[in-house]
């Protein structure tokens, strides 16, 4: 009988103290999916593209874009492009103009871009003008 007693008590034990061992995982588990989530999100880079067809501007935008996301895939994301071999010929229907020699130039941060936009990595907070300028 004794025997029976024990064993009954240690049983109960055993179920009690690993009811409580598994109450205190969960909670652990559940808050380091919780600081894994919270981790694994992203800050939203931004940047804005402004259009200008000399000095008149045509549009601008801010633009949500993913990390090493280059401009040109940007633009065509977000806009009606046209391109002969990588070169911005249109943007949103507004054309270069060979007769009249204009072409379209892009800036970063206020810096003249001598790269094709297929070449241009985006950085979060880049300011990008694209102008439409007579040479």
């Amino acid at each position: 009988m004794k025997r029976k007693v024990l064993v009954f008590t240690l049983l109960i034990s055993l179920l009690t103290f690993s009811g409580c061992k598994t109450n205190k995982v969960d909670s652990t588990d559940k808050s380091t999916i919780k600081e894994e989530v919270s981790n694994s999100k992203e800050v939203e880079k931004k940047t804005t593209i402004t259009l200008l067809d000399e000095e008149s501007e045509l549009s601008k935008r801010e633009i949500v874009f993913e990390d090493g996301e280059k401009l040109f895939d940007v633009l065509k994301k977000n806009y009606a492009i046209e391109d002969n071999d990588g070169m911005i010929s249109s943007i949103d229907g507004h054309a270069q103009d060979d007769k009249k020699n204009k072409y379209w130039v892009f800036t970063i941060n206020d810096e003249q871009v001598n790269s094709g936009a297929k070449d241009v990595v985006l950085k979060d907070g880049d300011r990008v003008v694209f102008k439409l300028e007579q040479f």
